[in-house]
């Protein structure tokens, strides 16, 4: 029999109970204690025999506990209480993304060092096997980049926005309402979530850690529906990616950012909330991964098969090869790998402004492929109006030059667009 100590038990927590109480391979384990911040808060559907508890020692000093199962969330507490479960001999699952992309080193280091698990799977992308698929299905495989659509809220925004031609506020607004996105947004829509999710992936699949506070990030909150529209006439789809790569050279490069797609893509087609991970390596070439990204139910179901693995002996006990204690990657500057690139710029609306913003990108050797000026009312005379345009292929830091220029004339917010083309 396995017995578990739960830290948290919110909506994750519950959808684990519950699926505990119908999968016939758990009838015989039991929840023996659930740690809980505010004890005076009314909870259904919890184990009847369960202790709860607000003091993380109950669970992690508990001889009879074999398994910690956390899922409080945020990095400190958390920490505590996984490392501090780590130190007594007991294997640790957990969703926390946050946790593993930001202390991660430290806590696999635990593990290797006390000989105990440490599942992690449903850290990222929710029901999808992605880290199994990195760690066992292509270990024998040589990854040489991976990028997908980790995040569901911004998914199922830039989908609505497509597909429907809504606006990014109306859009949110539904999300919110249907639970897909939080009242504050921020931590999904400015990319901060997917770039977390971005580390540990990138951590697995290239063997050395991934410092995800050093990976430049954007988000989709500055995106407007004209750039929807204009990257569709293009034959383009706009989603939220985060990617990472190494060059034969073994040159790192990673990413979190909106990114014009070729229809033909094979993310460009996932919809809505569901994510999808695209690793290319040299022996498959290309392997996807895709299905529910969120929710309890996916959660839950990964959080299953980590402990399922633990209870029959299958789970892997970090070593000192773990790639989360490999030497972190040289992340170097940003923008050293070639693209072309989308701007929309807010610029004054007077006489001979293309030909100065022209002359800008002339500066820096970038060689402009389009340019769009919408039609704007004739009373917005005088006021910045939006610019759009398309560059051929160069780097993003002689694109940074340019913009710092541009602000340094004072004009409006940019939204920059990387362009795939394959």
């Amino acid at each position: 029999m396995t017995t578990i100590g739960l830290a948290g038990a919110g909506t994750i927590g519950s959808g684990l109970i519950r699926l505990l109480g119908t999968t016939p391979a758990t009838r015989d384990w039991k929840i023996k204690t659930i740690l809980v911040r505010d004890l005076s808060k009314v909870r259904i559907g919890l184990p009847a025999l369960a202790k709860m508890t607000n003091r993380m020692e109950d669970l992690t000093d508990d001889p009879e506990i074999d398994v910690v199962v956390e899922l409080l969330g945020g990095v400190e507490e958390a920490f505590q209480v996984v490392s501090r479960a780590l130190k007594a001999g007991k294997a640790v699952v957990t969703a926390n993304k946050n946790l593993l992309a930001e202390r991660g080193p430290e806590l696999f280091a635990l593990a290797a060092r006390h000989r105990v698990a440490l599942g992690f799977e449903a850290s990222v992308c929710g029901g999808i096997p992605v880290i199994r698929l990195i760690q066992e299905a292509l270990r024998a495989d040589h990854i040489t980049s991976l990028e997908g659509i980790v995040n569901g809220t911004t998914n199922y925004l830039l989908t609505r926005m497509s597909e429907e031609r809504a606006s990014y506020a109306d859009c949110l607004a539904d999300a919110q309402r249907l639970g897909f996105a939080e009242p504050d947004p921020d931590y999904d829509v400015s990319g901060k979530d997917a770039v977390c999710k971005a580390g540990i992936l990138a951590t697995l699949a290239f063997g050395g850690y991934v410092d995800f506070r050093k990976v430049p990030t954007s988000g989709i909150d500055s995106l407007e529906l004209e750039d929807i529209r204009q990257a569709e006439a293009m034959g383009y789809r706009i989603k939220l990616l985060a990617s990472a790569r190494r060059s034969p050279e073994g040159r790192f490069d990673a990413e979190v950012g909106p990114v014009l797609l070729p229809l033909g893509h094979p993310l460009a087609s996932i919809r809505m909330e569901y994510n999808a991970v695209l690793i290319e390596s040299d022996g498959l070439v290309k392997t996807l991964a895709s299905g529910k990204g969120a929710g309890a139910a996916p959660t839950s179901i990964s959080l299953l098969s980590d402990l399922l693995d633990i209870a029959e002996g299958r789970a892997r006990v970090p070593q000192l090869d773990h790639p989360f204690l490999g030497k972190p990657f040289d992340q170097g500057a940003r923008g050293t790998a070639p693209s072309r690139y989308y701007l929309r710029l807010s610029v004054p609306d007077r006489s001979g402004i293309l030909a100065q913003v022209a002359g800008l990108f002339a500066c820096h050797d970038i060689s402009i492929a389009s340019v769009l000026q919408p039609e704007v009312p004739d009373e917005a005379g005088g006021s910045l109006v939006p610019l759009i345009l398309t560059t051929h292929t160069t780097t993003r830091a002689r694109l940074d030059l340019v913009l710092a220029s541009l602000a340094s004339e004072g004009w409006g917010r940019s939204v920059v667009l990387r362009i795939q083309e394959n």
